[in-house]
């Protein structure tokens, strides 16, 4: 790949993390009280917008890792990065369970979905941190 692509991969990376971590605290923190109840607040539905505007491109960003990384290092390398096989399977659940949360109207399914979708977010911010400083510390 070249420094260009790997800029991109990094870029879709870290913005769909961060406006990822945005979206979870605004939905989460930042409720206003009304007299009807809680209500979301004003800036949640541009931010989730954001998301799921956004988040496609991390989705290119893999097709290109996919092609031109993720392939070469399994098929070449007898040493494999646990990080990097994290980073692949969650990512591919990551797309699904975001896919899901938007067209599921069962209110348990939708619940399900969403955990799985934050938990592994988790999982693929801290491998992903690992992974992009272990390929830092080689350079």
């Amino acid at each position: 790949m070249t420094k260009n692509q790997y800029r991109f991969v990094h870029f879709t990376s870290y913005l769909t993390i961060f406006h990822g971590i945005l979206y979870w605290l605004v939905k989460e923190f930042f409720q206003v009280e009304t007299d009807y109840g809680l209500r979301p607040h004003s800036s949640q539905t541009y931010i989730q917008a954001a998301h799921i505007l956004l988040s496609p491109l991390l989705v290119i960003s893999f097709g290109l890792l996919w092609q031109n990384h993720i392939i070469l290092y399994f098929s070449k390398k007898t040493k494999k990065l646990k990080t990097g096989i994290t980073l692949t399977l969650s990512l591919v659940i990551l797309i699904l369970s975001g896919y899901l949360i938007q067209v599921i109207y069962n209110y348990l399914g939708k619940v399900v979905v969403t955990w799985v979708h934050l938990i592994l977010s988790l999982l693929y911010l801290l491998s992903y941190l690992i992974h992009h400083g272990i390929s830092l510390k080689k350079k």
